[in-house]
This record gives C-alpha cells, structure tokens and sequence, in this order.
C-alpha cells in the first residue's frame, strides 16, 4: 500500500517556476518526536563532551599538582642531603687537621687539606670539596703504605726498645735499639710497609738481614732471620715474605729483631706496631 504523502510547494515572488516536495505524512505528523530525539542525542553528546573535558582538566591539574610536590620534595631531599654530606666533609677535613699534627709529630711531610686559608678566602662548594677528598685519599693511602706500620710477624713481643739487662747474662746492661718478637725457626717474616731493600745479606750480629728504605726517611730492619727472601734493590710491598725467622747473629734463641729508623736513628717501633681506635 503506497504510503500518503503531503505536497509542499514554494511560491517565490519574482515570477520563478513554484518548486515542489513530496514528504511522508508521517514524517510530517511526528516531526515533534524526530526533533526529541535529535535534542537528545545532541544534550547526550554535550553532556559526554563536558565530562570528558572536566575529567582531563582535572587530571591535568593533578598532574600538575604532583609534579609541583615530586620538585619540592627532590628539593628538600637535595637540602638535607647537602647538610648532611657538609657536616660528613666537614668532619673528614676536622680528621685530615689531626692527621697532619700526628704525621708532622712523627717526622712526615705535612699533608695539606681543604680547611684554614683555603676555607678563608672563598666558600667551597660540596663538589670541589668531595674532588679535593677523592684525590687526597689517594694521597694518604701512598704515604700510609710507604710508612712502616703493623706487625713484620705475629709472635710474642719479648723485648721492647730502651735499656735492659744483658740477655747473655751477667750484671750489665745494654740499649736495645728494636723490638725482639718469639717465633719458631722458619715462620714468616714480612715487610711492614712500601720500599726498596738496601740491604739484604749477614750484617755482623744481627745474622741474616734485610733493610728496607721507604720515603720520608724511615728504614726498617729486620734481623737474626734463618733464610732472607729478599734481594738488594728489589722494589717490595707491604706484607711481602722477606724471610724467616732464625737465630742467626748476636741470638740467644729463634726469634725476630725488629727496628725503625728515621734518618740513620733508631727510635722506638712501638707507636708503628698498631693503630689504636
């Protein structure tokens, strides 16, 4: 059944040929329900557009908002990390100033830091100062391992440094220039610090001897050994086996005569034997 149509026709004024439309009667009849469901369609989509805009402004702004939070708390994290690695390089340059007062009581070479004059005349930032530490850690390393520190062998002390009675027995007396460690004839005998051995043969009584010279004018000598592990002119590390112990020399049984010397002096090991907290 072919459907009613409503005719529309549109007259113009200036003679033109009146123009014609053929429209569906229901078309025509239920405009009112077309036309509400394009407003709803069209409220629906305005709708979904301002929510999906106020939803990425709001992200946006908390987005914004936490990054704001993320560079102030980094900058407050930076902060105290700054106070707290000033206070730690201040300490360091506080132990560096003690250092150079017990090293310059022990005869060496004075080693500068970043404190005094330095600090007085300009402001060092925390970088500058953590290079300067870097490097000079690596100086007091060199020097500590050409200084001779620690034990040349783990045995018993039987004799320290000063006057004592004649250990040949009788009455008298004698100046003991070193320090005597026990230990069985062939036990270990190392260098206690970095250096050139000067001197490695029978030295008259103290038997079998190794010398060794390190810098800032400091020998170490170790004598009565059974058997030297060591030749003149060789280049030795600290903790090197240079020998063994014996009981060779001027002895009265195995064991180890330990001395230092500074400039051609004998002075007392006993402060270079061990490091005390």
């Amino acid at each position: 059944m072919e459907k009613e149509k409503i005719t529309l026709l549109i007259v113009s004024d200036d003679n033109s040929p009146v123009k014609s439309f053929n429209i569906s009667k229901s078309l025509f009849t239920n405009y009112k329900k077309y036309i509400t469901l394009a407003s709803v369609f069209l409220a629906f989509f305005i709708f979904s557009f301002v929510v999906v805009f106020l939803y990425g402004l709001n992200a946006y702004n908390d987005r914004n908002r936490l990054n704001s939070e993320v560079l102030l708390l980094n900058s407050q994290i930076r902060h105290y990390d700054s106070l707290s690695l000033s206070k730690k390089l201040n300490s360091i340059d506080i132990n560096l100033s003690m250092i150079n007062s017990y090293l310059n009581e022990r005869g060496l070479l004075e080693i500068s830091h970043s404190g005094g004059e330095q600090s007085a005349h300009k402001q060092v930032n925390l970088i500058d100062k953590i290079d300067y530490f870097e490097k000079k850690s690596v100086v007091f390393y060199s020097t500590i391992r050409e200084l001779p520190l620690g034990l040349p062998h783990y045995g018993k002390v039987t004799s320290d440094y000063g006057y004592r009675r004649n250990p040949f027995g009788g009455y008298g007396g004698e100046f003991h220039p070193g320090v005597d460690f026990k230990g069985e004839i062939g036990e270990p005998v190392t260098a206690t610090g970095d250096g050139i051995v000067i001197k490695s043969e029978w030295y008259g009584g103290y038997g079998n001897c190794v010398i060794i010279k390190h810098n800032s004018g400091y020998e170490s000598l170790y004598g009565h050994m059974s058997k030297l592990n060591a030749v003149t002119g060789q280049e030795v590390k600290a903790g090197d086996l240079i020998g063994y112990i014996g009981s060779t020399g001027r002895s009265t049984g195995p064991h180890l005569h330990y001395e230092i010397r500074k400039n051609g002096m004998d002075i007392d090991p006993t402060p270079f034997l061990t490091l005390h907290k």
